[in-house]
């Protein structure tokens, strides 16, 4: 017995020991290039103070950004969760299927709406929403904001409105005294998942010429091929959102309410004004976040669809559904077999789900610079020791289907570790005494109960990987076509309407599988 425990033990660590060696590595192998000296580039930029004035604008981005999420997210989840209206439940769809639009083409197609709508072009010709980029991203990804609110204020606030009400207050009163403030948690939270959208992104901010520090990073990589330089900017990103999480992480310790109760929030029926101002809110934010684009973008598919056979679009979606199968499979393997042992851990949980999402809280722009030294590193290892003469790794999807695991497994890994926690030890623990080690138990009793969450799972992954842009362009190989990069050639090209066609087949499928998870009374909150 004693040495099955030990094998037992031997399986579990060299199992970990992989999944944290295929994690880390890429992302650590950049390190050395911190301590090389500086470019005549990066000393230009520090010298005449230009990388400050970058650091500043992407302050001020994801700042605007954050506040314009909350208001536009917290407000729908406020209206939807304690109001009775009339197609409520066909709001409560249409407000979460901005996700459906990837940020950069949502930017592509206002480029052409804002022309011919005054309102619209005050807005994107204004500083204050610098050029349109925080509206782009505040209405394209504020459904984190209004998910996350949603399931927070229905199941976590209920005692403390009944306790307010009994009190004597207005509804308006519990909503800026009880409500809000106590919904702090949900809300910091899910602004995080906004920012790291927002500074993941490059393509946006790029089209619409606002100078960030990802920009910096883009040129000194892709433009000069100084990766030291970029290497080091990126350090600055990573400081940012390191501040960000331990802000957020000590706000969330130190502020968690939750109710004591099973009760739900029953809403009530709003006056005729308030159910006036619902509508025009509502109506406002889903007209703009999913109903002009997608209208504008089916408008230029039609009236380019002569270049559908130029665009080989069978081809492109094949080879861009070939590459997620392969990321998606290898992400829901690996999260299966990590979350399965991080689940019989004693000590170390937070640190190993700590390290689960390391990659998605890392920009895209700069897991993609890491993966990339990385297997750049590998080719001329293996080059010098078996004298392979072409690249092996940077010739193939390899680099990028690393990068994708390594970004989005923590969306597995969090819905996996969720549903284990949720089961009785004794069920594990009774695997073990019939004398299964870890392999058969995690065969026999963890697969089946992972079985029905993994529907879900590969909805999620499908979503956010067939929108990932910075990741599939700076990795891809030569030649190498997929939806999204060629969206953003068009665009580049100045064919926003041909790169339309393209757009329509995400954001057409994107918004099938976000009807079917909203119908299917499951959401994203676990995320």
């Amino acid at each position: 017995m004693k040495i099955f425990k030990i094998e037992d033990g031997i399986i579990k660590i060299l199992l970990l020991f992989l999944i944290l060696a295929f994690i880390l590595l890429p992302i650590s192998d950049s390190i050395p290039l911190l301590f090389t000296p500086n470019t005549p580039y990066l000393n230009v930029l520090i010298n005449k103070g230009i990388i400050w004035e970058y650091l500043f604008n992407t302050l001020e981005l994801v700042f605007k950004v954050g506040a314009f999420s909350i208001l536009l997210g917290f407000a729908g989840s406020y209206f939807i969760t304690m109001y009775d209206f009339k197609f409520k439940n066909v709001f409560k769809v249409l407000l979460t299927l901005p996700l459906a639009f990837p940020v950069y083409v949502g930017a592509y197609t206002y480029s052409s709406i804002f022309y011919t709508n005054k309102w619209l072009s005050n807005i994107f010709t204004n500083k204050i929403f610098m050029e349109g980029s925080v509206f782009i991203y505040g209405i394209f990804l504020y459904p984190y904001v209004y998910l996350a609110c949603r399931s927070y204020l229905r199941n976590n606030l209920v005692e403390y409105i009944e306790a307010s009400k009994t009190l004597g207050k207005s509804n308006f009163e519990t909503l800026i005294k009880v409500i809000f403030p106590l919904s702090w948690p949900a809300i910091l939270g899910a602004t995080l998942f906004v920012i790291f959208e927002t500074l993941s992104d490059f393509a946006v901010v790029e089209f619409y010429g606002v100078a960030t520090i990802s920009k910096v990073i883009t040129d000194s990589w892709m433009g000069l091929g100084q990766k030291d330089t970029a290497a080091k900017i990126s350090i600055i990103l990573i400081f940012i959102l390191g501040i960000m999480i331990f802000v957020e992480k000590l706000i969330r310790k130190r502020k968690r309410y939750e109710g004591i109760s099973n009760k739900k929030i029953k809403p009530v029926k709003p006056s005729p004004s308030l159910a006036f101002a619902i509508y025009t809110f509502l109506g406002i934010i889903v007209f703009l976040g999913f109903i002009l684009p997608a209208y504008e973008m089916i408008g230029f598919a039609i009236a380019k669809s002569s270049y559908i056979e130029g665009l080989s679009l069978l081809d492109i979606t094949t080879n861009t559904l070939f590459t997620l199968s392969i990321a998606i499979l290898l992400i829901i393997v690996i999260s299966t077999i990590f979350a399965s042992i991080v689940n019989q851990l004693k000590n170390g949980k937070k640190f190993f789900s700590t390290i689960a999402v390391i990659g998605y809280s890392i920009p895209s722009i700069i897991l993609a610079l890491a993966v990339y030294i990385f297997t750049l590193s590998l080719d001329n290892s293996i080059y010098e020791l078996f004298h392979i003469e072409w690249l092996v790794l940077m010739n193939t999807r390899t680099a990028l289907v690393i990068a994708l695991v390594i970004k989005f497994i923590s969306v597995a890994f969090s819905n996996y570790s969720n549903t284990l926690d949720k089961i009785n030890p004794n069920i594990f623990n009774a695997s073990t005494t019939l004398g299964h080690n870890f392999l058969g138990t995690f065969v026999r009793v963890n697969l089946p109960i992972l079985k029905k969450p993994t529907k879900f799972v590969f909805i999620l992954l499908f979503i956010d990987l067939i929108k990932e842009l910075t990741l599939t362009y700076t990795l891809r190989p030569f030649n190498f076509k997929t939806l999204s990069t060629e969206i953003y050639r068009y665009a580049g090209n100045e064919m926003i309407e041909v790169a339309a066609i393209p757009s329509l087949v995400i954001v057409g499928v994107c918004s099938l599988m976000i009807v079917y998870l909203e119908l299917g009374g499951k959401n994203v909150k676990n995320r």
